[in-house]
């Protein structure tokens, strides 16, 4: 039985204690560690871990696998804390948002005893703790795994298992692409809805806007619902990520804005301002129904078998899903926005 200890027993910590515990209570012993205390204690109270720890050393000293899910600001020092207490050949990972800063950290501070093998699930949650923890928050979530340099293969297959007994799909990347995809998906999104919320609520006005607050704002402002100290982890770590991806947004934002200056582009079903519109919701509806974009390809592929998004796409929707994702140009591909709504 191998050891496990979760630093962190917010939504995400608990809930790998929790899918550990239902589904391989035999194969996992759970040890639950965090310093907030009323976080600490529910996850106990919930069945989270088998044993909760209010001491760090005493909960890491004898661990085969030690998960580090805080917010990435609070690595480091966890790292820093924990090293002289590992045994040897213990698996170091994580559930942190950023890679690179965590891989360097793990070769500053960890011992050559430890092996670090990043980790990060991609679920559609909150990371807060404010949402209930799930036993089944993994189950088919992409699991991005960012080896070290100098991880053990044994480590790698530690964190494999453990991503495989929670029911996730393991995605190997490189630090620097996952870096850059989850500032595109994560790190902006928040900042984005940052500034709108504060744009709004800054104005003189926002007494009498605020009773304007309905579904749209709510769901683009959600990101800002997290614990900000998740947020301001990303941008202490992934800087350089974050301005890159901001300047394509404010690229696309310019754009929008001289558009909506021109009377011309304005109300025009075949303009540019409908294409970015039509654009971004058709790539919305492929998002809510699973359906992955075909990567660039010099030439069209030969008839494809269908692959587990587009399964489900048309059992739910039908054929012309289907259609859909292999280019069909059916007038009832329902991907495709009717323009003769604009």
């Amino acid at each position: 039985m191998k050891q496990v200890t979760l630093i962190g027993v917010g939504q995400i910590g608990a809930s790998i204690g929790l899918g550990l515990k239902v589904e391989h209570g035999k194969k996992y012993r759970v040890i639950g560690y965090d310093p907030d205390q009323d976080v600490h204690a529910r996850a106990e109270k919930i069945g989270a871990v088998d044993d909760a720890q209010w001491n760090l050393d005493v909960a890491v000293r004898d661990a085969d696998v030690v998960i580090i899910s805080l917010p990435v600001n609070r690595a480091y020092e966890t790292m820093e804390n924990i090293a002289p207490y590992l045994k040897d050949d213990v698996t170091i990972t994580d559930t942190c948002s950023t890679k690179r800063s965590i891989l360097h950290w793990a070769d500053e501070l960890l011992p050559s005893n430890a092996s670090f093998v990043g980790g990060h699930p991609l679920v559609k949650a909150d990371a807060t703790g404010r949402d209930e923890p799930s036993p089944y928050l993994f189950t088919h979530a992409p699991y991005a795994i960012i080896p070290h340099p100098r991880s053990r293969p044994s480590a790698v297959r530690d964190v494999q298992a453990i991503c495989n007994d929670l029911g996730a799909r393991p995605l190997f990347m490189d630090p620097d692409e996952h870096d850059s995809f989850s500032a595109a998906v994560s790190g902006v999104p928040a900042f984005v809805a940052a500034a709108a919320l504060n744009a709004a609520s800054d104005s003189p006005s926002w007494h009498e806007i605020s009773k304007f607050v309905g579904k749209d704002f709510v769901s683009m402002s959600q990101p800002m619902a997290n614990d900000p100290a998740w947020v301001n982890g990303m941008a202490s770590t992934n800087r350089d990520m974050l301005i890159y991806w901001i300047d394509q947004i404010n690229v696309k934002l310019a754009g929008i804005k001289q558009m909506l200056e021109s009377e011309e582009d304005v109300g025009d079903p075949d303009g540019p301002l409908a294409d970015i519109l039509v654009n971004a919701w058709e790539n919305r509806l492929r998002l809510d129904l699973g359906i992955q974009p075909a990567p660039p390809t010099s030439a069209a592929p030969a008839e494809q078998l269908p692959s587990s998004g587009e399964a489900t796409a048309s059992m739910l929707m039908g054929g012309f899903i289907m259609k859909a994702f292999r280019g069909s140009k059916d007038k009832d591909d329902p991907t495709k926005y009717d323009r003769r709504k604009l």
